[in-house]
């Protein structure tokens, strides 16, 4: 499929739309094929550069960025910030900064496009893997969700990189390198630079089976959730019954959990919160002051928690994480 027809498949050409442009490959690519979509039909097109100031060449790619959306006639907003580690990783907090500017920046139905691509979904499950995930995190990053008062979208998920680069040179498109890439020390290029060329010369085509399991578990978790929903429909809510709950078996219990915190537009807990969450509500006897709270280390998600009440689990926004992100 043509890249402009990914796009086309993928958005609403008749409502603004906003490029993370880094400068990088991908966001180049994304960026020229709207840009010549935009030639053809006028849209409503910007860009937004974020300058995290964490290299000596972050001015360059300022620079760059400005002189290629100015060439192509598109708006472009640069923000300038600080990146602090929390704890999370330096990585972690850069991209909680972003998105905290994402956020801001949308207006009611913007469109945010992001040129994140098939490698990208293997690394980001891989990823997701090595810290815990359940079940739901193999599926992979969404194609579209909401952001803020927009959306966001990423139109390339089903394209590779090689796919990518091969756009960019057959269209004679300079793009800007970022050093820090090559930096094994991150736990993303540790993966990308070290691990998946190793697994890639034993198994071609590594990433694409990657995804092909993440679209067929996809697929399963949604016809899972509809038998358990047919046949525990009264259950799968943001308040449970405990006694309720007690009286079916603990894998059960988990599903029922999962999909009730999923219906509630919040982040799913990995494996030790949700056995955390087992052991305080179901395997104790839990009182007013019982709570266990859990966020995604990327922010991708609203955070949640789960309380007590009268005998009822009431699932909702840990709001305090949430203002933090």
């Amino acid at each position: 499929m043509l890249l402009d027809d990914l796009i086309k498949e993928n958005i609403d050409l008749n409502k603004k739309i906003i490029v993370a442009y880094s400068g990088g490959a991908d966001s180049t690519a994304l960026l020229h094929v709207l840009s010549d979509i935009n030639n053809d039909c006028t849209i409503d097109l910007q860009a937004i550069h974020i300058n995290h100031n964490l290299s000596k060449k972050s001015l360059d790619w300022v620079n760059h960025c400005n002189k290629t959306c100015s060439k192509l006639n598109i708006e472009l907003i640069v923000k300038s910030i600080e990146v602090a580690s929390d704890g999370g990783g330096l990585e972690s907090s850069a991209r909680q900064e972003r998105y905290k500017i994402f956020k801001n920046i949308l207006n009611n139905d913007d469109q945010l496009l992001l040129a994140h691509h098939s490698d990208d979904v293997a690394e980001t499950i891989f990823m997701r893997m090595l810290r815990g995930t359940g079940i739901d995190g193999l599926e992979g990053p969404k194609r579209k969700r909401n952001i803020g008062n927009g959306i966001l979208i990423r139109p390339f998920l089903s394209i590779s990189k090689k796919e990518i680069l091969l756009y960019l040179t057959k269209n004679k498109i300079n793009y800007a390198e970022d050093d820090s890439n090559s930096n094994s020390k991150f736990d993303r290029n540790f993966l990308r630079n070290e691990i998946f060329p190793l697994l890639e010369k034993r198994w071609k085509s590594f990433p694409n089976r990657i995804n092909n399991m993440s679209s067929i578990i996809k697929e399963r978790n949604d016809d899972y959730f509809e038998l358990i929903n047919n046949k525990y429909n009264e259950l799968i809510d943001s308040e449970i019954e405990i006694k309720k709950l007690k009286k079916i078996p603990n894998s059960v219990v988990r599903d029922i959990l999962r999909f009730s915190i999923k219906k509630s537009n919040l982040s799913l807990p990995n494996t030790k919160i949700m056995n955390e969450i087992i052991k305080t509500f179901l395997k104790s006897s839990p009182g007013p002051k019982s709570i266990v709270s859990w966020s995604r280390s990327d922010r991708e998600e609203l955070a949640g928690q789960i309380t007590f009440k009268n005998g009822f689990l009431i699932i909702s926004k840990d709001n305090r994480r949430n203002d933090e992100s």
